[in-house]
Parts: C-alpha cells; structure tokens; sequence
C-alpha cells in the first residue's frame, strides 16, 4: 500500500495567542514553579450555594458559581497570608514585592485562546459584587472585548476546569504574579464522619509558586486558610 501524504492544516497566531505564547514560554522558562495540592470537604459550601441560588433566583437575581465562592475564599486567603499575594522583582540582589490589594485573575477561555480578566480587591467585595463582575468580564472574554485594563494588574489568579471534569491538574503562573491556584471539581468520596463511613463532595485544588519568593511552608499557610474557609463557608458570604 502506497504511503499517504499527511496533511496538516497551520494556523497562524493572533495577537492574543502570540502573546499567551511569549509570556507562558517565559513563566515556564524563567520562574522556578513547585506545587502543592490540599482537599476541602465542600459539602456544605456546595448546600449553601444551592440554598443561595434559590433565593437568588426567586429575586430575580444571577445565580453564584462555584468559581464566585472561590475568588471570595482566595482573596480572603490571601489576605491572611500575604506573602502569597506578592511577586518577583530582579532589582538588586532580587526582592519580593507585596501587594497590599487583592486582584484576583480568573483564567477564561476565549475564541482567541486563554485570557485573564482581573476582579479587583476581591477581598472587599461581597460574593454577589464578585459573581456579577465575575460573569460581565467572562462575557467580554468570549466575545474579545476585553481592555487591555481589564487584564492587568493581578496580583493571584484562580484557572477552575472542574466543569469539564478535571479533578486535579497543575497550571503555569502568570507573570509577573508569584502564584497560581488550579481547581478540579468536586468528587463524591466515602469519608469518615464521627466515626461513620459516608459520602462527601471533595474538591482538590494545587497552588503553584514561584520558589523565589514563595517556599513551601507558606504556601500550606495559604492552602489550609483557603481550606478552613472553604469548609466553613458562613465565613466567604458573611
């Protein structure tokens, strides 16, 4: 049998995916990542937000994400570890740069390719503020209307792909940030509960971060805040 000729179709770069490519070869080859993975039990996060959404509904209001609550649980994280709110700056011997504002980046898939819109002092705003610029940003994503404003100035960002069934996976940092939070989804898993064997929703997320700046130990800081709150969820919404 004759061989067959393999044919490939090429597709240019645009700007955007040009420079998603530049900066991500960059955080791959230039920053020192290592990760570090945590488990909540979101079982009540997840009947809160049920009993949320049914209110908000009836009020004719937009419903919360998973993804809203972990924004607000993030940023409150991060303020209560600050050291992981920070970047890498090369002047001098090198230095680390602590953000005294909460922006939180929240990687969308775009027609274009990745993007991240920023929602900005997420630790000062309610969840309802949250998943509204939260949904408005993403809409302007898809459609790529984004200002180059609303793309910058990220101090942490949240990449969620635990709607396409994803339950752990490891993301890139997105520079010039020091840290990144990857998100799967929630899993139903026997647990022991006062003793007793039940089911619980499990929710796997992997922060990883810039060795300069971060080391280990403070990053589990930053996960077991995340993870108190996460399974204490009164305290994301109060």
């Amino acid at each position: 049998m004759a061989n067959e000729t393999q044919r490939s179709t090429v597709i240019p770069f645009d700007a955007t995916r040009a420079v998603i490519a530049r900066r991500l070869s960059e955080s791959s080859s230039e920053t020192p990542h290592f990760a570090v993975t945590a488990v909540a039990d979101v079982t009540e996060l997840l009947a809160l937000r049920q009993t949320l959404n049914e209110r908000l509904v009836a009020a004719d209001r937009p419903k919360l994400s998973v993804t809203d609550l972990l924004v607000r649980a993030a940023a409150l994280a991060l303020r209560e570890v600050p050291g992981v709110n920070a970047s890498y700056s090369p002047e001098g011997r090198g230095a680390t740069v602590m953000h005294e504002r909460v922006h939180i980046g929240l990687a969308v898939a775009a027609a274009s390719g990745l993007v991240v819109p920023v929602i900005r002092d997420a630790d000062r705003q309610p969840t309802s503020a949250i998943a509204a610029r939260a949904a408005a940003l993403s809409a302007r994503a898809r459609d790529g209307r984004l200002s180059v404003s609303e793309m910058t100035g990220g101090t942490f960002t949240i990449s969620n792909l635990g709607m396409y069934g994803v339950e752990q996976f490891t993301a890139l940092i997105n520079p010039p940030e020091g840290a990144i939070l990857a998100v799967g989804a929630a899993v139903s898993e026997p647990a022991v509960v006062g003793g007793d064997v039940t089911v619980r929703e499990q929710l796997r997320y992997t922060l990883s971060a810039d060795h300069r700046i971060i080391d280990g130990a403070l990053a589990a800081q930053f996960l077991r805040a995340l993870t108190q709150l996460l399974e204490n969820p009164v305290a994301i919404v109060a």
